[in-house]
């Protein structure tokens, strides 16, 4: 009886002492890092780390007090041993799980580090801390080794593949997503077959999250990202350059050579008189035609009206600060289509910002849809055609 007694009294101090850590040693600490500059201590009791590491105090003190008190023949010392092994285990995951949280948020508040996927990661020493400890635990319950236990586990391999599927695909897919930096967060990424298009927000164990221009959210298998292709639009923002490409289709009857009088006119426009210049003493004073000329003037060279407007356009986009003169830049004639002669603008917008973007881009084609008629060409529209 002297031994239960004393035992009694080891439970009811173990408690006393869980108490106090928790209702007065804990608040006390919290307050005492609330009051410091240093905002690392503020992660420490934010994330666990002190509540946690505290239960280890009396869990220490009862695991060396009750081989103190009882003997090792009884039944209640076996159930000690166990669940003091138990709880042990138990805390140790809880604490481990507590320090990657903060090593996780110290990641995060790295200008370097935060982009980087690395919370699928995290998740996955979580996942395998976790199992280890759910090994322990069951060895101590059935009161086997963990090798058996593992053995055990061995047999169910094939059923642990089939549940825990995607996070081993997953944990696979992340490490290779880290390692080759194929996405971050913050990431502007594109998948067709999702039908996403948007922000990586989140990218965890077993899947993707990104946020789509219209403010759904798209959740993706993150070993879809190794097995498929996707698009990633990191590399273009960081350029620092977006790319303008798109046509203007000229009708193509309105395509005509220049006569003398509308060289000397488009001769004041000062962009491209140095492409005018260059053309007159290239082919010569017969660079235009009069409107007396018949069949003879397909004998010499002649100035088009489309293929003046091609430098006309080229100049233009050479003149604007808002594109980008290091790096691609021109116009280009297309293939005809039924829908008229496809003239392409090629170039780079300074900006990566969308609407910026736009902006630029709706301005370019806003100036050269109103300049085609002083060059005597006109769009392609539909309305125009003679059934």
């Amino acid at each position: 009886m002297d031994d239960y007694f004393q035992f009694t009294i080891l439970v009811v101090s173990v408690v006393v002492a869980y108490t106090l850590l928790y209702f007065v040693v804990h608040p006390l600490a919290k307050w005492i890092v609330a009051k410091t500059p240093n905002k690392f201590d503020d992660l420490l009791v934010n994330k666990g780390v002190i509540t946690r590491g505290l239960m280890f105090v009396p869990l220490m003190f009862f695991v060396n007090a009750f081989p103190q008190v009882l003997a090792k023949e009884s039944f209640i010392y076996e159930v000690c041993e166990h669940v003091g092994n138990i709880l042990f285990t138990v805390v140790s995951f809880l604490l481990a799980s507590a320090v990657l949280d903060v090593i996780e948020n110290l990641n995060e508040r790295n200008a370097r580090m935060k982009v980087r996927p690395l919370h699928g990661i995290f998740q996955a020493v979580k996942l395998v801390i976790f199992c280890v400890a759910t090994i322990l635990v069951a060895s101590q319950v059935v009161n086997k080794s963990p090798v058996i236990i593992l053995s055990a586990l061995g047999a169910m391999a094939t059923v642990l593949l089939l549940v825990f599927r995607d996070s081993i695909l997953g944990l696979v897919a992340g490490i290779q997503i880290n390692i080759s930096d194929l996405l971050r967060k913050g990431d502007w990424i594109e998948i067709e077959r999702h039908h996403a298009d948007g922000s990586v927000i989140d990218i965890t164990l077993t899947s993707v999250k990104v946020r789509n221009w219209d403010n759904t959210v798209s959740v993706i298998p993150a070993y879809d990202l190794i097995t498929n292709s996707f698009r990633n639009w990191r590399w273009m923002q960081e350029s620092g350059g977006r790319r303008i490409k798109r046509s203007l289709y000229i009708d193509q009857q309105s395509i005509r050579f220049l006569t003398d009088d509308e060289i000397e006119t488009l001769m004041k426009i000062d962009i491209l008189r140095p492409y005018l210049e260059q053309k007159i003493n290239e082919i010569g004073k017969s660079s235009g035609v009069t409107e007396n000329d018949t069949i003879t003037r397909l004998n010499g060279r002649h100035l088009t009206n489309i293929g003046t407007f091609r430098a006309f356009c080229t100049a233009y986009l050479r003149s604007r600060n808002t594109i980008a003169q290091d790096m691609t830049l021109m116009t280009r004639q297309l293939a005809p289509t039924p829908t008229g002669l496809p003239l392409e603008i090629y170039a780079f917008a300074n900006t990566v910002k969308w609407e910026d973007y736009e902006n630029v881009q709706s301005d370019i084609f806003d100036f050269l849809i109103a300049a085609l008629p002083e060059f005597g060409l006109s769009l392609y529209e539909y309305a125009n055609r003679v059934p």
